[in-house]
């Protein structure tokens, strides 16, 4: 029997995914994904967040606007097919799961937790070295300006994906991004 798992587990990225992940992959530690509704922002995002998690020991955030919607996305969140988000994890790479927290613990020490930036306070003081900004365009951009001079420090990277809302931080945000060649930025949507 083999003990070999492969990560991503259990997911098969869509063509359009596979930019972004291998984007990742080659080193990129900023990113923006512009997806629209149904394009799957939040199971690629995760995926890669534990994949990550699982290359680097450390903290591991995934931010939603609201820390309820984190808890309806991923934590409770069921795909089409009936398939748990959690379940993205494998079993035997859990150390201990809080649901209270929505915090898992992995068998390296890393910790992935979801949290909303409606209380983004909660980061200060605190040291993550991979993020992941769900929804940002409906966000308080002030849990960036946290974790940004953190990230800088201790090499870490952000994700940002969200469907448009207007001229807001989130715009301003691709805008400078497709001006710089060090963040990553893919636009399935209309800006």
């Amino acid at each position: 029997m083999s003990n070999i798992i492969t990560i991503p587990y259990k997911f098969e990225p869509r063509i359009y995914q596979k930019e972004l992940l291998a984007a990742i992959d080659s080193g990129y530690k900023r990113a923006i994904a512009v997806y629209h509704r149904r394009a799957g922002k939040d199971k690629t995002m995760f995926n890669i967040m534990v994949k990550k998690s699982l290359q680097r020991k450390g903290v591991y955030y995934y931010f939603f606007p609201e820390y309820a919607q984190g808890r309806r996305v991923i934590w409770d969140g069921i795909d089409g097919s009936g398939f748990k988000f959690l379940d993205h994890i494998p079993e035997s790479l859990i150390q201990s799961k809080n649901s209270n927290d929505m915090k898992i613990v992995l068998t390296n020490g890393s910790v992935i937790q979801i949290m909303g930036t409606d209380k983004f306070d909660k980061v200060r003081g605190s040291n993550p070295v991979g993020c992941v900004f769900s929804e940002f365009a409906f966000q308080n951009p002030k849990a960036w300006n946290i974790v940004r001079p953190i990230l800088g420090e201790n090499g870490g990277w952000a994700i940002f994906n969200s469907s448009t809302n207007g001229k807001n931080h989130f715009y301003d945000l691709y805008q400078m991004a497709i001006k710089n060649k060090n963040w990553f930025v893919q636009n399935l949507n209309v800006l």
